[in-house]
């Protein structure tokens, strides 16, 4: 066929317009591929897991620093062009769709009960904050670091592989499903995250805006709650909690120097989270997922 379509454009040649003949040769590139982008790419992807994972499965490659860089740069040997959160999302789909090669014959198991906690909040966060889930954000290099720097800072004798790995061990059983009402309430949402100590030291940084906040450290959640003017909220919460238990805890707490992460959601004024229904309907849900050991209601 693409002999007969070569003699075709001889012979349109000679009396073809520039335009027809620029439209002859895109018709003669497409007749000439032999297969599609997505094609090429879950073809290196596979080639390069196949020669790289060593037994592991995709799960340990992604999370494992030196073996994610070892298939990585396969990748990247064949296609350069293409960003690192491609190759390691087309790992993942491969995966789920059975057909990555290569059979998974070493395992490490780990028990995460002292650092489960920090790998929640950490991928909670990103997903708060960016939309992505724990597998799109451990597929993208920036992702993969604000995820690793903000579960250091709760759990920080711990390494970014446990770390990962416990957010994964998460995922998998579904204990880190998104809550609806944080994917359809926007309402102009900025998420932003601070040391406690940071906040103490100038309260300046809490927007004067309708929101809700989290109280979280290495143990999980402490408490969520929401508020008409964050700063006034915050405030009172920092300097003399009506909430005696938190208060205790967070005195003992600076005391002892461990940190403690406060996450805002702060809303635009005129939304709708000026209403407090609105606003306490987003804390709950919050709350229900999250089960913050100081708040009493969902």
């Amino acid at each position: 066929m693409q002999r007969l379509f070569k003699r075709a454009v001889c012979l349109l040649s000679s009396v073809a317009s520039c335009a027809t003949m620029r439209w002859i040769g895109v018709m003669l590139a497409l007749v000439g591929s032999s297969s599609s982008p997505a094609a090429d790419l879950e073809e290196v992807v596979s080639q390069s897991f196949a020669a790289t994972h060593n037994g592991w499965s995709s799960d340990e490659v992604l999370v494992h620093d030196q073996r994610n860089q070892a298939f990585l740069e396969a990748c990247r040997q064949q296609l350069p062009d293409l960003a690192d959160r491609d190759f390691n999302w087309t790992m993942l789909n491969l995966r789920k769709a059975k057909k990555l090669p290569g059979e998974v014959t070493k395992r490490k198991s780990h028990q995460h009960d002292t650092y489960r906690h920090a790998a929640e909040i950490a991928a909670r966060q990103i997903e708060d904050r960016h939309g992505e889930n724990i597998d799109r954000a451990l597929c993208d290099t920036a992702l993969r670091q604000e995820f690793d720097q903000a579960a250091h800072y709760l759990a920080p004798k711990t390494s970014s592989y446990l770390l990962r790995k416990a957010a994964i061990g998460l995922r998998k059983s579904h204990q880190l499903k998104p809550e609806l009402v944080v994917r359809v309430a926007d309402w102009g949402r900025t998420v932003t995250t601070f040391a406690l100590r940071e906040l103490q030291g100038d309260l300046e940084q809490i927007p004067k805006q309708p929101g809700v906040y989290l109280f979280a450290d290495s143990s999980g959640y402490l408490y969520i709650g929401e508020a008409a003017d964050l700063r006034k909220r915050l405030s009172d919460h920092l300097h003399d909690s009506d909430r005696p238990t938190l208060a205790k805890y967070l005195a003992k707490r600076t005391e002892d120097d461990s940190p403690v992460r406060v996450e805002i959601h702060a809303f635009d004024s005129n939304s709708a989270a000026r209403q407090v229904a609105m606003r306490r309907a987003y804390e709950s849900e919050l709350i229900r997922s999250r089960k913050p050991k100081f708040n009493v209601r969902p």
